[in-house]
């Protein structure tokens, strides 16, 4: 069977941010999170200045072209209803959590999230389909941007795309860094069980088990109750993961993930822990880890466990600031991903992402704009999941021969290879030949062997990944692209053939 590429997705144009929020598109999407419903997509993200308050909701019907659908909460007009303590369920029901976060200016000088006004603003939402048919809205609520006064709560409604009303806060953190950030929650569910996923910087990635049945703590515990010392720090908190500077945590678990050892496939069961790591404006990268437990713990391909520190760390970096040929916009601070399989077992990570583009044109002084990007992910060899560095366009993952990849790319690939640097990485030449060899910018071997999985060994490290189709913005055709990772380093080495079909 001939391979089948993606057409052509005609993405939208990159837009810098306009008054007109509804016509943003896919700009301005910070934190994406994705939830299928019904045969449509809806992408939650995190309130961002110039449109209503309440977190964003977006639709798509192909997963390439989004378009603003409204807001999760119901807050216009609602901030003086909130400041006189009065907050009801007609606008959210989140009394609670605006009271915990609420920051005078004076305390922090800049930065405020949650005002005396009544005015408030929302980071890092998820939304799952829940076990009594009502969709579940994690959401986090902050006093102030670089401080850990937050907290993280539960919402529902009948529909997804908006009418959310809280039931409950699960965890609180108070200012001092000195528990973890209770921001950036991520749900899932495996084995019969539900978790829920959270943190950011300070102590780290945390995990807490949810009841299935209600969507909140497996067992109440207030934020009162460990304050006081009835409960402890692990009761209430639950186990940690990965620390240091990082965030956005979201765990995958995957069964049956094809695995080649000792000479021989056989299958695993894993649980995919993906974070964020480094300064959000200028550092951004995301890692993952593995584990055989929800509960970890997660390590790398060294078997070290995630630490970041400032703005470098272990982990297997799946991806991080580079550009590829071509003067399309670069892809600057990739990060705060969710990972999602669709209906038909598309495995994707939606994630935000910035741009120079329009600074180097001059059109503007600031890359603070956010847009929400799917990648198509699969598994190399051993078992890691390696990442397609360009946009999702429908590709379908399939088997890929040695003769196909030499005689579509002839060959010709342009290379993007991570490092713990966090500069922005440039596209470098490299030629794969029949024999067996590869030279240009990178000298070394390669080789193909089961139905797409690839080898290719340079600079005496072997990176193990797997081949297949893509839609190449940059030159604007379907190709082929590999991705692969590091056995030792646990960076990523992405190739885009040069070729157009």
């Amino acid at each position: 069977m001939a391979l089948r590429y993606p057409k052509d997705p005609r993405f939208n144009r990159l837009q810098m941010r306009s008054p007109d929020y509804t016509a943003w598109q896919e700009g301005c999407a910070h934190d994406p999170a994705l939830l299928e419903w019904e045969g449509k997509f809806y992408a939650f993200s995190t309130d961002t200045f110039g449109a209503p308050c309440g977190y964003q909701i977006r639709v798509s019907d192909d997963l390439l072209h989004w378009e603003y659908l409204g807001s999760a909460f119901a807050l216009n007009g609602a901030a003086a209803l909130y400041k006189a303590r009065k907050g009801d369920a007609a606008h959210g029901n989140l009394q609670a959590a605006y009271d915990w976060c609420v920051t005078r200016a004076f305390e922090v000088g800049y930065g405020v999230c949650t005002h005396t006004n009544g005015n408030m603003s929302f980071w890092a939402p998820h939304c799952v389909r829940g076990t009594d048919d009502k969709f579940w809205l994690y959401y986090c609520l902050t006093g102030y941007f670089g401080g850990s006064k937050s907290c993280i709560g539960l919402a529902k409604s009948d529909r997804p795309d908006g009418g959310f009303v809280s039931e409950a806060l699960l965890v609180q953190s108070p200012e001092g860094w000195r528990t973890p950030n209770a921001i950036d929650p991520q749900v899932f569910f495996a084995e019969g069980r539900m978790f829920l996923v959270y943190g950011s910087f300070g102590l780290g990635i945390h995990l807490l088990e949810l009841d299935p049945a209600t969507g909140r703590r497996k067992e109440e515990i207030a934020y009162a109750d460990f304050a006081s010392g009835k409960r402890t720090f692990s009761e209430y908190y639950g186990t940690q993961l990965a620390c240091g500077s990082l965030e956005g945590g979201v765990i995958r678990y995957h069964e049956n993930v094809p695995v080649f050892e000792n000479g021989a496939w056989t299958s695993k069961n894993y649980y995919y822990l993906m974070c964020s790591y480094g300064s959000l404006s200028s550092a951004y990268n995301m890692r993952c880890g593995r584990s055989e437990r929800p509960e970890g713990p997660y390590t790398d391909v060294n078997g070290n466990k995630l630490v970041c520190s400032t703005d470098i760390g272990t982990g297997n970096k799946m991806l991080g600031s580079f550009r590829w040929e071509g003067d399309g916009p670069d892809f600057f601070c990739p990060g705060h991903n969710d990972m999602f399989t669709t209906s038909r077992g598309v495995n994707l990570i939606s994630y935000h992402c910035r741009t120079n583009y329009f600074a180097e044109r001059g059109l503007t002084r600031s890359n603070n704009f956010h847009y929400l990007y799917l990648g198509q992910y699969d598994f190399n060899a051993a078992g890691w999941p390696v990442m397609n560095a360009n946009r999702y366009a429908g590709e379908i993952i399939q088997d890929v021969t040695e003769d196909e990849l030499l005689g579509i790319s002839a060959g010709k690939f342009e290379a993007v290879l991570f490092g713990q640097g966090v500069g922005t990485v440039q596209p470098k030449r490299v030629r794969l030949h029949a024999d067996g060899s590869l030279d240009g910018a990178y000298a070394g071997r390669w080789r193909m062997y089961g139905a797409r999985y690839i080898d290719l060994t340079l600079g005496g490290e072997t990176f193990r990944g797997v081949v297949m189709p893509a839609w190449m913005e940059e030159h604007k055709s379907a190709g082929l692209t590999v991705t692969a990772m590091g056995e030792k380093s646990g960076m990523a080495l992405h190739l885009n053939s040069t070729n157009k079909i």
